[in-house]
């Protein structure tokens, strides 16, 4: 009784599944000449626009895709040309000499200053020489800060720059250094003014800044 059960169990599965693989595959086959059939027939009748048909209708679609005009305002995400220029104009893209340095030359109370940049360095720095030649050396400097250098310790002076600007980069209010005289012969790019960026990348022998 069990096997007799079953088998007629099976047949039933089968029978079902069969219908249903059938039936599936002449929707399938036959839906779009049906649906064709259906939409010619409702055009014909003056009812495509309660189905939505388009085809040969008469008067207005419901919904106008075309943009209003040239002059329509920009889409979500885009710039003009001239706003993507000028914020493309504010990368620096930095090349490694010989050592691996990455030296760069920038402006500073109208003068050029070359620096070699260094992550390592809290503060740009500034040679006494250097500061001279910028009129930043005053009476009032107070050598009161420590600093390693090249040349061992040496004493420093905190000032701030009003300006530094590296190609079309111009970062304001940058704290700095200025070494004793004779203590120091390279100017640092330090990050004072490294974190004021908004993108500062290193990839091989390129090093990009970014305002």
């Amino acid at each position: 009784m069990k096997s007799q059960s079953l088998q007629r169990w099976i047949l039933k599965e089968a029978l079902i599944w069969t219908v249903a693989i059938a039936g599936g595959y002449f929707t399938f086959s036959s839906f779009e000449p049906l649906y064709d059939r259906a939409k010619h027939a409702a055009v014909a009748a003056g009812f495509s626009h309660i189905f939505d048909f388009e085809a040969n209708a008469a008067g207005a679609s419901r919904f106008n895709t075309r943009l209003a005009s040239a002059a329509s305002l920009p889409l979500r995400g885009t710039l003009p040309a001239s706003q993507a220029e000028a914020l493309a104009a504010r990368k620096v893209v930095l090349s490694a000499n010989n050592y691996g340095h990455f030296h760069a030359a920038a402006q500073i109370n109208g003068q050029e200053v070359e620096f070699m940049t260094d992550t390592g360095a809290t503060y740009v720095a500034l040679s006494y020489e250097t500061a001279q030649k910028l009129g930043l050396v005053q009476q009032s400097l107070r050598f009161n800060g420590r600093s390693t250098t090249a040349n061992g310790i040496a004493r420093v002076a905190s000032i701030v720059l009003e300006t530094v600007r590296i190609g079309e980069i111009t970062v304001k209010d940058v704290q700095a250094v200025i070494g004793e005289p004779g203590r120091m012969t390279q100017n640092l790019l330090g990050m004072s003014f490294i974190k004021q960026l908004s993108g500062f990348e290193l990839n091989g022998a390129k090093l990009t800044m970014i305002e």
